[in-house]
């Protein structure tokens, strides 16, 4: 390996991708800077339109005939197209001398041949049709692909749970229970039964999200390979419980330590939302610990400070995190409803976790 380390023909692919030169000069000059063009050969490069093949390998001078006496003869030259006197070679130099010459006729210069690289991008490319539609040409290459080395595969966002259940998880992950305009008519025979006074008709109670939620996002380090997911978890919410009724902010460590609304430069305190507003977690609750995080980490016992404040103030709390229920510890698990980013989960589990936080809040 030399002082700057190897570099491959994938290298060469790699730039290509990234920079997308037009001619073919530039990509020999590319080549050329990453030191993969062939050393120059004798004759021209195979299939050169510019000389013939007859001219690509120059043939040997015919020796001239020899007299008995080792003077030149003076008889009639051999004509063009005879072939050269076979000299004397050691066994195996013919075939070694052949196979050479075969070599350097197939080798070809880097920046005269298309590079065999096919690239299919499964999202819409910025400024492909539409820029080159409009005159843009083609787009800026990715300085990711630059800077990183690594190419991009675009691939497309794979949602944790089925897409038939991921609206009714979150339904039952925001809403919350009120009166319906429907008479509760067992409750009613039940207190007629027990001879209590009505002072007014019991009502059948059903979910709905007219209170809205507030969705609380982790930007700390362990929620980084998450990120995809926080974002159309994000969307969805919004698109459930209505865009303008979700109030997202975003924190690391804990809410507590402050909360970002739009600016990111601005840091505000947390203030919990009205009572009966769910408030969704989209965190790990400090479960990871990424090395060398010190205190950029919140701890179980800071996380159990934050969730007795909003459960004071009225309010259950439901955690979405990458990680199991059992994890937890039954401190968290008996205040908190989690809903693991698990494609298995069911629409029964989500229902059922968030509905026994409801009663508990409702009995205290």
């Amino acid at each position: 390996m030399s002082a700057r380390g190897e570099v491959f023909l994938g290298d060469l692919a790699r730039a290509v991708a990234g920079l997308r030169p037009a001619d073919a000069e530039t990509m020999a000059a590319m080549a050329r800077l990453l030191h993969l063009e062939p050393a120059p050969s004798p004759g021209p490069a195979y299939g050169d339109p510019a000389r013939p093949p007859s001219a690509a390998r120059p043939s040997a001078p015919a020796p001239s005939p020899m007299a008995d006496e080792g003077r030149p003869s003076s008889g009639p030259e051999e004509p063009a197209g005879a072939a050269p006197a076979a000299r004397p070679a050691r066994r195996g130099q013919g075939e070694d001398d052949a196979r050479a010459r075969r070599g350097r006729e197939r080798v070809r210069r880097l920046g005269d041949r298309p590079v065999d690289l096919s690239l299919t991008s499964l999202d819409p490319i910025p400024g492909g049709v539409e820029g080159r539609a409009a005159g843009g040409g083609s787009p800026a290459p990715d300085p990711e692909l630059l800077h990183r080395g690594a190419v991009t595969t675009g691939l497309r966002h794979e949602p944790p749970w089925k897409r038939d259940w991921e609206r009714g998880v979150v339904f039952a992950a925001v809403a919350t229970t009120a009166e319906s305009t429907v008479y509760d008519q067992p409750a009613l025979i039940r207190k007629v039964a027990r001879q209590e006074v009505l002072l007014s008709i019991p009502r059948r109670r059903r979910l709905t999200t007219r209170r809205g939620a507030q969705l609380l996002l982790d930007h700390g380090k362990a929620m980084v390979p998450f990120q995809d997911d926080r974002d159309w978890l994000c969307e969805l919410v919004g698109s459930v419980a209505g865009r303008d009724r979700v109030e997202v902010l975003r924190f690391r460590g804990t809410p507590d330590r402050g909360v970002v609304r739009d600016d990111p430069r601005v840091r505000e305190p947390y203030r919990p939302p009205a009572p009966g507003t769910p408030v969704v977690l989209f965190s790990d609750l400090g479960r990871m610990r990424p090395p060398f995080a010190s205190g950029a980490v919140a701890g179980p016992a800071e996380w159990r400070t934050f969730v007795d404040s909003v459960l004071h103030a009225g309010c259950p709390v439901v955690c979405v995190t990458p990680y199991r229920p059992l994890d937890y510890s039954p401190a968290l698990r008996r205040v908190i409803a989690f809903i693991p980013l698990d494609h298995a989960i069911s629409l029964r589990h989500a229902h059922e976790a968030t509905s026994r936080v409801r009663r508990a809040l409702e009995g205290a």
